[in-house]
C-alpha cells in the first residue's frame, strides 16, 4: 500500500508540474489574461447554469480554421434527407403488405374471408322425403 501512495503522489507531483508549465505558456500567449496565483482555485461553475458546447472548449474553439470544403450543403443536405425518411416509409409499408398478404395467404389459405358473397360458402340442403 505506501508504494501506491507513493506513486499517486509522484504522478500528482507531475501533474502538478505539467499544469503549471501550461499556466505558463497561457500567460506567455495571451498577456492580458490574469496569472493564477498560487493556491487560489478557480471557481467551479454551477451545473444549473447550462453552457453551449464550444463554451467548454475555451479559445481552442475560437481558433479553429474553417474548412469549406468539407462542409455540408444545407440545400443539399436537406434534400438528401427529405429522400431518405421517403424511402425507409415506402420501404416499412411495403414490408408491411408483404407481412399482412404473407399472413393472409398462408394463415387463411383454408378458409378464406375475402372475395365470398354474403352468405358464404353454400349451405347443406335437407334431404327431401
Amino acid at each position: 500500500m505506501p508504494d501506491r501512495l507513493d506513486a499517486l503522489r509522484h504522478q500528482r507531483a507531475l501533474v502538478a508540474e505539467q499544469l503549471a508549465w501550461i499556466d505558463q505558456e497561457i500567460a506567455a500567449l495571451s498577456p492580458r489574461a490574469p496569472v493564477p496565483r498560487p493556491g487560489v482555485v478557480a471557481p467551479l461553475v454551477s451545473a444549473a447554469a447550462p453552457q453551449s458546447p464550444a463554451a467548454g472548449l475555451g479559445a481552442s474553439a475560437a481558433t479553429l480554421p474553417d474548412f469549406p470544403d468539407y462542409q455540408a450543403d444545407p440545400a443539399r443536405l436537406q434534400s438528401s434527407t427529405r429522400r431518405g425518411c421517403l424511402l425507409y416509409t415506402a420501404l416499412g409499408l411495403l414490408l408491411l403488405l408483404v407481412a399482412a398478404l404473407a399472413i393472409y395467404f398462408l394463415a387463411y389459405r383454408d378458409h378464406p374471408l375475402l372475395f365470398i358473397g354474403d352468405s358464404g360458402a353454400p349451405a347443406a340442403q335437407a334431404p327431401r322425403r
